[in-house]
């Protein structure tokens, strides 16, 4: 996510204006309303890029790895060994799936589907700037109010299905609350919230190579086609001490765009222990209904898990994140009066971060055919470098129901 930031300005709600003083009109908040026509070329490009662009992709990928990999199995196979190319999905390994905490980390075979929910909790905490913690003096030197904590829950839902052995559809459906406390140069408090579904998000996981033997353990490769939808509102309005205001850019629900999201995952197994690595970029395509685009991001992710009984594995997990600056400015933030608090300046957003997370996975026996498992992972930042003053982040914890059919 990013840099899950604050909120919170303290001066009259006014209607944006221009240099002559005439109130902008703006289009309308709807989800509709967000997408330009800009926007809906965008999202049928993208549509034709996942369907036909990033199926061919994945078949020119797949064949290239087979062309590098075919003497390979025919080395083990001269062994005498048992080779399994193609053997995507194991249902029968608790760590079959990855850490809770990643999403599109594994493919299934032709005709199964999976319904997931994923429950994540974000708690943040005190002010950075690069490196250095801030007090809470040090930022109202600058602004007339500072953060002070933030709590943001996520509910995700995400069904996938095997549209091929090769091809699986995914879905990611969120909902969010976010809650930010403040403090103001006089020494008073108070608090805004929002909620709603955020950017819905539909990917295309498409295998490049598999294959599984006794002496090398399985190793497997797919490619991770995305694509954001514009549906959470980026137009939130929140009561301060001064009246009802559009809250800041953290606070927003989405991010107003059609988005890229491309990435990579490897996985691999031998014996008990497996491990996996995934990239993932998310490239915006330009601005958004309020004339400015959060701005691009991109994480790597590493793990290694140990399944110690059919039923249970446990994981270690580093996670790196980058995210750059907002690019424009919603002008209802952009009146000198707004400029009260941090997260109302769009050149103050970019960081980076490094989680360590721990988790584990529980496979239940089927019930009526259906696979079962529980997941959960929790963790904290061992590094955290903000453009700030920003909110850094204290810890998370994701919790997941899976089922399989």
């Amino acid at each position: 996510m990013g840099s899950d930031g604050t909120t919170g300005v303290l001066l009259n709600a006014e209607p944006p204006v221009d240099h002559l003083g005439n109130e902008i009109h703006r289009k309308g908040r709807g989800v509709m309303g967000m997408m330009t026509e800009s926007a809906m070329k965008w999202m049928v490009v993208a549509a034709c890029w996942m369907l036909a662009g990033g199926l061919q992709c994945g078949q020119a990928g797949a064949a290239l790895l087979d062309g590098l990999m075919t003497p390979l199995e025919e080395r083990l196979a001269e062994r005498g060994e048992n080779v399994i190319v193609g053997n995507f999905y194991a249902p029968d390994r608790a760590d079959a799936h990855g850490p809770i905490g990643m999403v599109g980390e594994h493919t299934h075979n032709k005709g199964e589907f999976m319904f997931t929910y994923r429950y994540m909790h974000m708690a943040m905490e005190g002010m950075r700037n690069g490196t250095n913690r801030l007090a809470n003096s040090d930022v109202l030197q600058r602004f007339t109010a500072t953060p002070t904590n933030m709590a943001m829950d996520m509910h995700m839902f995400m069904p996938m299905y095997g549209l091929t052995d090769t091809v699986t559809v995914m879905a990611m459906v969120p909902y969010s609350t976010k809650s930010m406390d403040h403090l103001t140069r006089p020494g008073g408090t108070f608090t805004t919230e929002s909620n709603g579904v955020g950017d819905v998000q539909l990917f295309g996981l498409v295998r490049l190579y598999a294959i599984e033997t006794p002496s090398i353990g399985s190793h497997r490769f797919h490619l991770n086609l995305g694509l954001n939808i514009p549906t959470g509102s980026i137009t939130e309005r929140g009561l301060t001490p001064q009246g009802t205001v559009r809250l800041p850019y953290p606070m927003q629900l989405g991010s107003g765009t059609v988005d890229f999201l491309p990435g990579i995952t490897y996985q691999g197994s031998a014996g008990d222990v497996s491990w996996g690595t995934q990239f993932m970029y998310n490239a915006r395509t330009g601005r958004n209904s309020e004339d400015y685009s959060l701005g691009n991001s991109w994480f790597l992710t590493g793990y290694g898990a140990y399944q110690w009984a059919d039923w249970v594995s446990s994981s270690v997990r580093l996670n790196y994140q980058d995210w750059d600056n907002i690019s424009g400015r919603d002008l209802a933030l952009a009146n000198p009066a707004m400029q009260m608090v941090p997260t109302v300046d769009p050149r103050l957003q970019s960081g980076q971060r490094l989680d360590v997370l721990v988790g584990f996975n529980l496979l239940f026996p089927e019930i009526m055919g259906l696979e079962n498992r529980l997941g959960v992972e929790a963790g904290m930042p061992i590094y955290q470098r903000l453009n700030g003053p920003q909110l850094e982040t204290d810890w998370v914890v994701y919790a997941g129901w899976q089922v399989v059919h």
